[in-house]
């Protein structure tokens, strides 16, 4: 019982200091705060927020028509490495896995913001149907 209270009494001392810092007010603070707060849940809905777009991604890849050896090809020379240098040696079923994981990790600025404002209800919901 006394390690519980002291759990918390930590818990809210840890929240008080983010408050005084400002580090609570930035996303990378909440992050932590969450992380540390939520532990498991938060982790187990960001790993599904992220799953969940894999899926949508691959669609839009899919349904917009995008050539994962074009892709290659023009970030080639926009480098301005030699033509075919990688789009040469490019299975296209694994371009398009690496070209949908690419992607789906420049939507993180988007993801982290929606996972921090929403891991509490999403924990607290599940937390309390168990």
């Amino acid at each position: 019982m006394e390690l519980r209270k002291l759990d918390s009494d930590l818990a809210r001392l840890q929240t008080l200091r983010a408050i005084n810092t400002g580090e609570l007010y930035t996303f990378r603070g909440k992050f932590k705060m969450l992380s540390r707060d939520y532990g498991m849940g938060f982790l187990a809905w960001y790993w599904t927020c992220w799953a969940a777009t894999l899926p949508v991604v691959y669609a839009a890849i899919e349904l917009g028509g995008v050539d994962p050896l074009i892709v290659a090809s023009k970030i080639e020379n926009f480098l301005g490495w030699e033509p075919m240098s990688i789009s040469g040696k490019l299975d296209p079923t694994l371009g398009q896995i690496g070209l949908v994981v690419a992607v789906n990790e420049c939507l993180e600025p988007l993801r982290l913001p929606f996972v921090v404002v929403t891991t509490k209800p999403v924990v607290n919901f599940f937390s309390r149907s168990s």
